[in-house]
């Protein structure tokens, strides 16, 4: 398994996301970049450079499993992937995941490896710093994001929007509940939840049957220096029945 917080690719030290952006070039290929991301080191990295071999990584897996449980493919693609333990990058991991148990369980899908990237070129908008600098996590905005992009059954456009928002709320209450948060925000926690509550949401609309354990319970506290034990509701483990069927 990949356990790694974000690292630099000159250097290998973990890297530090800054309350100033700052615009520098990438120490990687050159390119003019507006960044609150530096390793102790000094050196930066553009987007495209520290996501290199990501997507390429997730659409393996995506392309060949055939869970119909977003919650399983997320935590295959945490364990088998370069997708760091902490980070923006957790963006992409709940819409890639639930997408594809859509499509496993015969959710309409036209050009499915066409519409992963899609997803990703539409989540990679979303600003970096929502989550640290802003103190809201970005990964209920990007299902919305990426449930716009994907649009699986040619909604009008009123209709998908209604649908984005009612994903991004009930994901963001969801992470509002104080019983399920450690002291810390954990990308890991957020993701999972909000992977749940999203399938919940499309089992009901769309009337198709995503799989889900019965227990969401975090599986990579050990390789994460931030992890708050037992105070973090993954780490004792979400019984399902706690995040009850939304419509």
């Amino acid at each position: 398994m990949n356990f790694s917080i974000a690292e630099c690719r000159n250097c290998g030290e973990t890297m530090i996301q800054d309350y100033v952006p700052v615009q520098t070039e990438c120490d990687i290929c050159g390119k003019d970049i507006i960044t609150n991301f530096v390793c102790p080191n000094g050196h930066h990295m553009c987007n495209d450079c520290r996501y290199e071999g990501v997507l390429d990584d997730i659409k393996r897996i995506c392309m060949h499993t055939k869970s119909k449980n977003p919650v399983s493919i997320a935590v295959e693609v945490m364990a088998t992937t370069k997708l760091s333990l902490i980070g923006c990058k957790h963006y992409l991991l709940s819409p890639i995941s639930i997408y594809t148990a859509y499509k496993n369980a015969g959710g309409k899908v036209n050009d499915f490896e066409g519409t992963l990237e899609k997803i990703y070129n539409r989540v990679m908008t979303i600003q970096t710093s929502q989550c640290r600098l802003g103190n809201v996590c970005g990964i209920p905005s990007s299902i919305g994001g990426a449930f716009q992009a994907a649009n699986v059954e040619n909604k009008a456009i009123y209709e998908i929007n209604k649908i984005a928002n009612d994903i991004s709320g009930l994901c963001m209450t969801k992470l509002m509940n104080p019983n399920w948060n450690g002291s810390r925000d954990c990308c890991i926690r957020n993701a999972l939840i909000c992977t749940a509550v999203t399938a919940k949401y499309l089992n009901n609309y769309y009337w198709i049957e995503l799989e889900l354990p019965s227990e969401i319970k975090c599986r990579f506290s050990e390789g994460n220096p931030r992890c708050n034990k037992e105070k973090c509701s993954v780490y004792n483990g979400i019984k399902l029945d706690k995040l009850q069927r939304v419509k």
